[in-house]
């Protein structure tokens, strides 16, 4: 009798929760779900400003490395977190949201598994509009074996009755198709409306993420010009915008931050965007971030990139450097390839220094952000402001 007791009381106290919820719900009237293999925080963050400057008031949210608030006068607030990240707080994001009583919010995706996907769609979030920034190789270990499953997962958060806008041109027929399934129309936006912008910034962006924000300011009847002045205010962080340099004793180094890209095509834009624009002297040395929970994204880069003849050495940091050396070793010849040991930004590039001959050398950050790729990253953005 007690176990029914307590049933009932918890399907009461759910039943509740779900009215409330979708009742907070409908009192936002812009509902933007973001979603995609790169891009997504750096979207977010662009629709969020462009929202504001528009007039309209706007809570983001992005769920990258450090999760944040973006509230609806632009200030940040991270969101701490005492558990590893649930969807759950979707819910609660929206909950914040109409305590603010904003008109719009707009939300990354947080969710990997297809199922929990679809969960934060359907149930959590029910956006206007959806995003689908790009499908790129990276979550295997989640999302499938092939970049068909990874479009099939990303499709999990297509609106319904909405909008779906994405980037991606080699999938814009199957998500058209799961959209038009569920009453929604799709747009394609071509990057090529930021290709000649006039923010010198968007030329080392990606151009189809701009070009989204763009038609989604478009679609809510504001001008889309706003879109420049946020990227001139720095509202994007994260994607190579330009080449870092830092002077060590005897050696300039540039730097070229492609540790957020996560996957070989993103960061193969990053680099001939870079090396197309910007002085890049060699040697040139990839600088590998592994993680030890993402083992087919080691084996990714190094059978495709980290063997790319634009790197004169490849260098290893992060988790399970000797074994990553190793497998790297098949693509590339073992000379070139070393470990950096050091624990500081500071340690790591004297090691490098020692190793490498030459009054100059550029460094691209690849693989994984977290962890030594974050310092890194840190040190040379303050070093290009010293």
């Amino acid at each position: 009798m007690v176990f029914f007791f307590l049933l009932l009381v918890i399907s009461v106290f759910l039943t509740v929760e779900r009215i409330r919820h979708e009742r907070r719900l409908n009192r936002i009237p812009i509902r933007i779900h973001v979603n995609g293999t790169r891009g997504k925080s750096n979207v977010t963050r662009l629709i969020a400003a462009a929202l504001r400057r528009s007039g309209i008031r706007t809570l983001g949210k992005t769920t990258g490395t450090i999760p944040r608030l973006i509230l609806p006068d632009g200030n940040e607030k991270t969101i701490r977190r005492w558990a590893p990240a649930n969807i759950i707080e979707q819910i609660k994001t929206v909950a914040i949201a109409d305590k603010l009583k904003v008109n719009a919010i707009v939300i990354e995706c947080m969710a990997l598994d297809p199922m929990l996907q679809f969960i934060s769609e359907k149930k959590m979030i029910r956006s206007t509009i959806g995003v689908i920034t790009n499908v790129r190789p990276d979550h295997f270990e989640v999302m499938g074996d092939s970049l068909d499953d990874i479009a099939e997962s990303l499709s999990q958060t297509i609106p319904e009755n909405g909008t779906l806008i994405t980037g991606d041109r080699r999938y814009y027929s199957f998500f058209a198709s799961v959209a038009s399934g569920r009453g929604s129309k799709a747009v394609l936006v071509d990057g090529a409306d930021a290709e000649s912008a006039d923010s010198p910034k968007e030329r080392f962006l990606f151009r189809e993420n701009i070009a989204i924000v763009r038609s989604i300011v478009y679609l809510l009847g504001h001008d889309p010009a706003v879109v420049s002045s946020c990227l001139d205010d720095g509202i994007i962080i994260g994607e190579s915008a330009g080449v870092s340099q830092a002077c060590l004793e005897d050696k300039k180094v540039h730097f070229v931050d492609a540790f957020s890209a996560n996957d070989v095509e993103s960061t193969r834009i990053i680099q001939e965007r870079a090396f197309a624009g910007y002085p890049c002297p060699r040697p040139r040395i990839a600088v590998f971030n592994n993680r030890a929970d993402r083992p087919l994204r080691m084996q990714s880069f190094a059978l495709s990139l980290l063997g790319d003849p634009h790197y004169d050495y490849v260098a290893v940091i992060g988790d399970c450097r000797r074994l990553a050396q190793r497998y790297i070793r098949r693509k590339t010849p073992k000379e070139k390839i070393f470990v950096l040991e050091g624990k500081t930004p500071a340690e790591m590039l004297d090691e490098l220094s020692a190793k490498i001959p030459g009054k100059e050398c550029t460094i691209v950050g690849m693989g994984n952000e977290k962890g030594p790729g974050r310092l890194l990253s840190n040190y040379f953005g303050e070093a290009s402001v010293r």
